[in-house]
This record gives C-alpha cells, structure tokens and sequence, in this order.
C-alpha cells in the first residue's frame, strides 16, 4: 500500500492567515518526496456544530493507560455512517495487521466520531474544481499535488474531542480516490486500500519519535547529530568504539530484510548520515519498521498503555 503524507514543519509564517509548511508526498511505489505548501487558515466549526455520537471501535481499558486513536470522517452523509464505520474498521485493521500494532493490539482504545456532512464526497475529487459542502473541508490537489489530501486540521481535533481521550487523530475521506496526508492529522481515502500504510508511516513520527530515513532531496548532511534514534552522521565503526546510537544492534538481522549496520542517505539527505537498514517503514510505504523503529516504538506504546501486551 501506498499514500501521501505530510510533515509537520513550520518554515515560516507567510501571514496572519497562513503558513508555509513542507508536505511528504508518496508515490504508488511507496517513495516519497517532499513539497512546500501555503496552508489556508484553519477555521474553527462553530461550537454547537461539532457535538457526535463516539462509537467504539475497540475497547481494551481506560484512556490513561492506553494509546487513544481516534477517527473522524469527512463527507460522509447521515445516511452514509455504516460506509463510514467500514472504511474506519478498514484502516484499523490494516495497521494491525504489522508489528508493532499487530502484537499491542490490545494496548489501544480505538474511537469511531460520527462526523456528518451536507454533502457526499469531498472537494476536488474526482477532478480539480469540484466542490463539496463537508464539515472538515478535505480535499485533494493539497498545494498543488493531486494525490495529497488536506483537511481542516482545528475542526478535525475539536470534532476527535468528543472522544474519551485523543492521543492521535485519524481523518478518512467518504472517496476511493487514491491519496492521504500525515502531521497534526493524518489522513487517508476511506475507500481506497492503497492510502492505509499512511497511518503505519505516521505513527512511526507521532508515537516513536521517529525520523525519515529517505535521503531526498538534500546532498550533503552537515549538520550536528540529530536527537532522533534512527538516524546518526557516526559510522558503524565509531558507533562500536563509543558505544552511539544503535551500537548495540550493529550486525542482528532485521525485520526489514538484512542486518543492521550504518548505510547512508537519510534525514533527508543522500551523504552524511546513515538509517539503519536499506529500506524500512520509515524510509518507503509497504515496509516494516526496522529492528531500530520496532524496538522503539514497542517502548512508547507499552510506556503509555501501562505494559499491557
């Protein structure tokens, strides 16, 4: 599976109004690229608009000791909320289906927010141009690029609000037009399977802390050693004399395929930095997360659900 996510840094302000932010964007074959977007504001919904009924996807314990996802739709009309509720057990199962979410399982509360819109669908799907009245303004063409579906990111989280607690926002669009988005809320086509590794990939950022391991569009690193565990400028062999980075991990075979060493191109770059493996979760879609990733985000998720496994 494949899709389009974003990131979530700022570049600058533009204006009052908006601001400039860079966008990932994934290709079908899970590579990914990057663009810079101006934003439109993000709009608050009127209080009284964003009262919904919370279903309860999956259930394990209470929020303080489990990691709370929570899903909220767009364009989804009153009579659609049963395709809604599919396209949401969809996704979840998708994740579930690769480790870590597939063995701690159990360590989520997932929550269902019925989202209603006016009118089916959302804007520019099928064509650019195409206009639809939906309670979280979703749409493709995001900046430009076809496959990159925003969404009104402040009605997406007073809408999630409804839920018990929110730990990680999920919008899916009622289209089986082939794209989504990550950052603050990460989004996906509802009805389309490809656009569900999105959500695998961003929360490898969100849960993990985890860096992007692909090595475009930059040349050369130059900077200091980054605070994220799986990227790092010191080679294997420094790695073991001083005991950095994922030292300990240095020669054990890896999920991902392989073993893990230092191979470079990373971070955005193609010299100066090493990722773990050649080709994990956090550099392509479709990928498992690497020994690396794996190990941390069991950690995170099991530090926030109490242990449970």
């Amino acid at each position: 599976m494949a899709l389009v996510a974003s990131a979530f840094v700022i570049i600058h302000p533009a204006a009052a109004t908006e601001r400039t932010v860079v966008k990932e964007v994934f290709s079908p074959d899970g590579t990914i690229s990057r663009v810079r977007v101006v934003e439109p504001p993000s709009e608050p919904a009127p209080l009284s608009a964003v009262a919904a009924e919370v279903v309860p996807i999956q259930q394990t314990g209470p929020s303080a000791s489990r990691f709370d996802l929570v899903f909220v739709g767009d364009g989804y009309t009153a009579s659609q909320m049963a395709t809604y509720h599919q396209h949401v057990v969809n996704r979840w199962n998708e994740l579930t289906r690769i480790e870590p979410y597939r063995s701690l399982k159990d360590s989520f509360n997932v929550w269902q927010v019925n989202v209603v819109s006016n009118q089916s669908g959302v804007d520019n799907d099928p064509s650019n141009g195409v206009r639809r009245d939906t309670a979280l303004d979703m749409n493709f063409w995001c900046g430009g690029t076809e496959r990159l579906l925003c969404v009104n990111e402040t009605k997406a989280k007073q809408y999630a609000a409804s839920a018990p607690q929110v730990d990680q926002v999920l919008a899916v669009a009622n289209s089986t037009k082939y794209g989504g988005a990550g950052g603050g809320v990460a989004t996906s086509s509802g009805g389309n399977a490809q656009s569900g590794d999105i959500v695998a990939h961003e929360l490898g950022h969100s849960i993990g802390g985890l860096a992007d391991e692909y090595d475009y569009p930059n040349d050369l690193y130059t900077g200091s050693e980054p605070r994220e565990v799986n990227v790092s400028v010191y080679p294997s062999a420094t790695m073991s004399q001083y005991k950095l980075k994922w030292y300990a991990y240095l020669g054990r075979t890896s999920p991902d395929g392989g073993v893990i060493g230092t191979y470079q191109g990373g971070y955005y770059h193609r010299r100066g930095i090493y990722r773990p493996t050649d080709n994990s979760l956090m550099r392509s879609l479709g990928r498992p997360f690497n020994l690396i990733g794996l190990d941390v985000m069991r950690t995170a998720i099991q530090r926030k659900a109490g242990g449970v496994v």
